[in-house]
């Protein structure tokens, strides 16, 4: 009897078609794979998100938008394990497929917004710091109306698709429970998933090479080398960031197209590892790179500087020579004004 572990993952030989030990043993191992990847990878984009909410200096317009695609990515990942073991219930197949589908297109739309917003920061701010944005909930308005709402049109443009390669009669799942309800049909998938998303894809790499032009741009016009070489450690440094979690989740998607396009073991394979591990990853690339843990102990310090600071207060005697000591300033270390003689 199957239980969630070693469920079936679809595209495989049936189980109950004569297979041989060996076969069913690797198609468990991988179903295991599949579910515990999935997990961990639940887990660590929890605490991607709740790393990017605690820290007042990671909550700009570029975090938030961070904190979106991952709260997308937990969706997918959540959804993704739901369908592991086969969904035989028409309706919960078609509300997964749907689903799924809008997720996986808003995870694209977000990718989309944040290589923008980089790429208009690193125009507009000509310096080190950058300044203070006054428009920046109207900036996350449109954002957030471009990767929430974006996916909603093309979902709809999805649902025609459907309907008419079903002849009207939505609850034929039967092709769709062979891929464990993870994709619509193929009218449905192609020019409602695979096109939008090759276009959004195009608009990021674009993006992505003008950040790179505008950043070399502007780190040659430092005239100081500490600044510049600072400046460029931490533009290349973002850009790098958004080049990695790009690639990650544009070959899971390529994986899953391949997938559902050919039918091929292989691409099944492929997809199911890397769509159970994605959530990990981008979690490891986005909360353990060195300018988030360069954050984590500048934010330590502090705490260890306050609180060593509030231990000694209790011991320091009240009046002006404790205020002396206390003090860093020049000015009082030189006695000014001179004190009176005796």
């Amino acid at each position: 009897m199957e239980n969630f572990y070693t469920a079936r993952v679809h595209g495989f030989p049936n189980l109950t078609g004569g297979l041989s030990a060996e076969q069913m043993t690797q198609e468990g191992a991988l179903s295991l794979v599949v579910v515990l990847g999935s997990s961990v990878s639940l887990v660590g984009l929890v605490f991607a998100f709740i790393t990017y909410s605690l820290f007042s200096d990671l909550r700009n317009l570029s975090g938030t938008a961070l904190m979106n695609l991952l709260a997308a990515l937990f969706m997918v990942q959540l959804l993704y394990v739901i369908g592991v073991g086969g969904v035989q219930d028409p309706e919960l197949c078609i509300a997964l497929g749907f689903s799924l589908q809008y997720i996986r297109l808003t995870v694209f739309c977000w990718l989309t917004a944040m290589t923008y917003d980089m790429y208009s920061s690193f125009r507009d701010n000509l310096n080190l710091v950058p300044m203070a944005d006054p428009q920046i909930s109207y900036s996350f308005w449109k954002y957030s109306l471009f990767g929430w709402g974006t996916p909603l049109l093309l979902l709809a443009g999805a649902i025609v698709l459907q309907l008419r390669q079903k002849a009207g009669n939505l609850l034929d799942t039967a092709k769709m429970q062979h891929t464990n309800c993870w994709f619509l049909d193929h009218d449905a998938f192609v020019f409602g998933f695979v096109l939008p998303v090759l276009v959004l894809l195009v608009a990021v790499i674009v993006f992505l090479a003008r950040s790179a032009v505008t950043a070399r741009f502007t780190v040659s016009m430092q005239v100081d080398r500490r600044t510049r070489e600072k400046m460029r450690r931490k533009r290349y440094l973002q850009l790098f960031l958004f080049l990695k979690v790009t690639a990650l989740i544009s070959t899971v998607a390529a994986l899953g197209a391949l997938a559902k396009l050919t039918g091929i073991n292989a691409f099944w394979v492929a997809f199911n590892v890397g769509h159970g591990l994605q959530g990990i990853a981008v979690a490891l690339c986005v909360a353990c790179n060195c300018q988030v843990l360069k954050i984590y102990t500048r934010t330590m310090r502090r705490r260890r500087r306050c609180n060593s600071s509030g231990k000694a207060a209790k011991y320091w005697p009240v009046g002006p020579s404790s205020e002396l000591s206390k003090s860093a300033s020049l000015q009082l270390l030189t006695w000014e004004p001179t004190p009176d003689a005796v």
